[in-house]
């Protein structure tokens, strides 16, 4: 049974140019799940976005809404020299036709050598504190503590990934049509 759509495979497909490497097949890859409406129930989607950011080492924050799953703070490296930190922000969102699409967004920073958590302050734990005027950051305790502003994107590998999980054969397909695609000279 297929319980996905996709919204503009060819599309994407006609972005690709050059020779055909690694990179650009799990760009288009990645490109063309993000185009994916499934058809399933949103809590099987879901349970395929926890089981990959599980794998991936994610810890899961609590969340309000059964269709948005947010995860805390991911160090990678050491912070005697660099330390990268990452989130994520999974949410599944219904379309007018009855079907849901996923988005995965990742806030990333990155912090010099021997920088702790944000301490946060003591207001903190009920919600964080206003520093500066308008347009500046709520400071929560735990969070990185970095002069540079965090950098958003869309985690696409991870949207990839939780298509392979759902629904293998549709994924199976989709390679099979990015390889033909970059086998023909362009």
């Amino acid at each position: 049974m297929k319980c996905w759509h996709v919204l503009g495979l060819g599309a994407f497909l006609l972005l690709g140019a050059g020779c055909a490497t690694t990179n650009e097949r799990r760009v288009l890859l990645e490109r063309a799940s993000a185009e994916v409406a499934y058809a399933l129930p949103p809590e099987q989607v879901m349970d395929a976005a926890r089981a990959v950011l599980k794998d991936r080492g994610y810890l899961l924050a609590p969340s309000r809404s059964p269709h948005t799953l947010r995860t805390l703070w991911k160090i990678a490296g050491d912070f005697d020299m660099t330390a990268r930190w990452s989130l994520l922000l999974v949410t599944c969102q219904q379309r007018a036709d009855g079907r849901f699409i996923l988005l995965t967004q990742q806030a990333t920073y990155v912090t010099g050598g021997r920088t702790a958590p944000h301490p946060g302050s003591a207001s903190s734990v009920s919600g964080g504190v206003k520093r500066g005027n308008e347009g500046t950051t709520n400071y929560y305790a735990g969070d990185p503590y970095s002069s540079a502003k965090p950098v958003f994107s869309r985690a696409l590998d991870i949207e990839w990934e939780i298509l392979q999980r759902l629904d293998p054969q549709t994924a199976a397909e989709m390679e099979e049509q990015v390889d033909i695609y970059l086998s023909n000279p362009h």
